[in-house]
């Protein structure tokens, strides 16, 4: 079980899911300030963000109807796995982050009141880690596709009726020197900006 490395590009933001994020519907009506706020928090999370992902794959013991049990552990609960990895033989676990600079740089113009700037910088955070995790999906398709298999859907805790709490073990599976986080009591990771998750290997046929 090892445990590998893949580096996404820098984040490409655009400027009008940043804005539909915040609820802004009417692009054209947006006032120049705004415009240019959002725009300019674009670029400096582009440039503060640094993607990465630790990632690796673990055989599959056993899908129940709302367990999943990888080989060696841990057992998992939810019934998404019945649902989208009930065939999967393999999974590969993983854990995204751009890193923490953008966070710091969120908290600090919060605490400087600039707080319309921080609001987008940090929305623009959450677009880069959606593009790291995109871009992590589409390495991991072409590895897998020659073997003839294709990913499941992404799950993740917290998400679906996956607990956030096994979150803990999901991190467990990786020794502590190789993951870009750290996990809190209540199985929040810092830097903020990260995900974890897993996608399951089913076949094509």
């Amino acid at each position: 079980m090892q445990t590998e490395t893949f580096l996404p590009p820098s984040p490409g933001l655009r400027l009008g899911p940043i804005l539909r994020f915040q609820h802004y519907r009417d692009l054209s009506q947006i006032a120049p300030p705004i415009r240019e706020a959002a725009e300019a928090m674009a670029a400096m999370a582009e440039k503060l963000a640094d993607p990465r992902v630790v990632f690796l794959t673990k055989e599959v013991e056993r899908v129940g109807p709302d367990t999943l049990t990888l080989s060696g552990g841990p057992t998992f609960h939810g019934r998404c796995f019945r649902t989208h990895v009930v065939s999967a033989r393999e999974v590969v676990c993983f854990v995204v982050t751009i890193g923490g600079a953008l966070d710091e740089r969120v908290a600090e113009m919060a605490d400087g009141h600039e707080l319309l700037e921080a609001l987008f910088l940090d929305t623009a955070g959450w677009l880069a880690i959606e593009d790291a995790a995109r871009a992590f999906r589409s390495h991991l398709r072409g590895r897998v596709r020659p073997r003839g298999l294709r990913l499941s859907p992404r799950l993740g805790p917290g998400y679906l009726d996956w607990p956030l709490g096994e979150q803990t073990a999901l991190l467990g599976l990786f020794a502590e020197d190789s993951l870009p986080v750290t996990l809190s009591e209540y199985s929040v990771m810092t830097p903020k900006k990260s995900i974890s998750g897993l996608f399951g290997l089913l076949s094509d046929s």
